[in-house]
């Protein structure tokens, strides 16, 4: 299975902040816009890059799954484009 839609998830959570208010009101509907298996749901919502890297989502990529995580929402390395 391609991790294209994986892949895309993530960088939309990192570029567009239309996409990053919705995923952190309700992960899930945004989840439903993308063609994801649901290992690959399961792995969103643990939070942890980790999990996701192991289905194909790119180092840097994987990281932004962060920007859910209320103890990282702040952190200044999101704001780099």
């Amino acid at each position: 299975m391609s991790s294209y839609h994986l892949n895309r998830l993530l960088f939309d959570i990192k570029m567009n902040e239309q996409v990053l208010r919705r995923a952190l009101d309700d992960l899930d509907a945004v989840m439903a816009d993308y063609d994801l298996s649901e290992q690959e749901k399961e792995a969103l919502r643990s939070g942890d890059p980790r999990k996701l890297r192991q289905l194909g989502a790119h180092g840097m990529i994987a990281l932004y799954i962060l920007r859910l995580s209320p103890e990282f929402r702040e952190n200044v390395y999101w704001t780099q484009k």
